[in-house]
């Protein structure tokens, strides 16, 4: 095979032991996806959001890749074709176990966002309100994350491949 293209999602990620959204006990167990996964919310109640994110991101930084992280960053690695790497998960452990141009459906936690330019820069480990654009000085930072009601950016890198 010259190309080989691997779709990953929640799972992979459970074994690190990340929360999923959607299993039961899941974190839409315990949020609701209006009040911290979509443009409205965080018009609404952008603190909210924040908080949540960050602690999204505070959770992803306290856990490594797994074994299946790591053979599909061998996979990619000692395959004499390409090995596109999608997934739908927002956390970084594919790159963590070596992986290279991952392609992220849904964002990514590492990333910031500007909701009035759409600049995107390497997101701190916290996020808040107060935060600046560095691009347009807007206080309009947000997650770079695809919420839901919005389109996957990353989708025409995703269907060229």
């Amino acid at each position: 095979m010259e190309k080989i293209v691997i779709l990953t999602g929640a799972g992979i990620s459970a074994e690190s032991g990340l929360a999923t959204f959607r299993d039961e006990g899941g974190l839409w167990a315990a949020h609701r996806i209006e009040d911290v996964a979509t443009p409205e919310a965080f018009e609404r109640d952008p603190d909210l959001v924040h908080r949540f994110y960050n602690a999204r991101r505070a959770q992803a930084a306290r856990v490594a890749p797994n074994a299946a992280h790591r053979a599909l960053a061998r996979l990619q690695e000692r395959h004499g074709g390409e090995v596109v790497l999608v997934t739908q998960n927002v956390d970084a452990l594919h790159e963590a176990a070596g992986s290279r141009a991952v392609m992220h459906m849904h964002g990514t936690l590492a990333g910031a966002l500007c909701a009035r330019c759409e600049a995107r820069w390497p997101a701190p480990l916290v996020m808040s309100t107060q935060d600046a654009c560095p691009v347009c000085g807007a206080k309009a930072t947000r997650p770079d994350i695809v919420w839901f009601g919005e389109m996957p950016h990353g989708m025409e890198a995703i269907w060229t491949h």
